[in-house]
């Protein structure tokens, strides 16, 4: 079962890789941020839930942000207070505009290794993080761990809240509406195309 869960680890590895490759013609999207909230995550061993502070950071990549949807990779850690630190590699689903540092979603789905006390609060769990995204880099992030890939016992059962700043979608990646006050003529991929002008060669 411990094989099966490192194969089933390294699917939504090789899925994130395929995916972020670049096109071409365009510059790819890219993300790093850095945040806090609260969180709370259930000992499935000992029984109760846990409940305190969180920080997470991620750094990832995809597609143009030209595009009206972008596709990509993220590398994410998650420090539960007290307990431990996972560390998860997930796909990201996003809108063009929360790329470009606008007002926008994105969702993160993947899978976390947690390998702190004893796996009593999972192993390998699905995590899954919504993402609300603002201008100047503001997000907010929801998200749920559940399961177990690896089919062991006892499985995940969590979540948690954080508010991040996106460092790249508050500088390099942005070409929003916050151009009117804070212009960013190195804008990696410019402004999105207007209706009228034809794709990029």
């Amino acid at each position: 079962m411990r094989f099966s869960g490192h194969i089933c680890f390294a699917i939504p590895v090789a899925l994130a890789v395929a995916l972020v490759a670049p096109s071409a013609h365009a510059e790819p999207s890219s993300w790093l941020s850095l945040g806090g909230g609260y969180g709370f995550q259930h000992d499935g061993y000992f029984g109760g839930t846990d409940k305190g502070g969180v920080f997470t950071g991620a750094i990832g990549v995809g597609s143009s942000s030209r595009s009206p949807f972008v596709v990509g990779g993220v590398f994410r850690t998650t420090v539960f207070f007290d307990l431990g630190t996972d560390i998860s590699l997930a796909a990201r689903f996003a809108t063009g505009s929360f790329a470009r540092g606008d007002w926008g979603l994105a969702l993160d789905l993947g899978v976390a290794g947690r390998f702190w006390r004893d796996q009593d609060y999972g192993h390998f769990p699905i995590q899954a993080i919504a993402i609300f995204g603002a201008p100047w880099g503001l997000q907010l992030g929801v998200g749920a761990d559940v399961w177990d890939v690896s089919g062991d016992t006892p499985k995940a059962r969590g979540g948690f809240a954080v508010l991040e700043i996106d460092l790249l979608r508050l500088t390099a990646m942005r070409s929003g509406d916050t151009m009117k006050w804070w212009p960013n003529p190195s804008a990696v991929n410019g402004p999105p195309p207007k209706s009228d002008e034809p794709p990029p060669p």
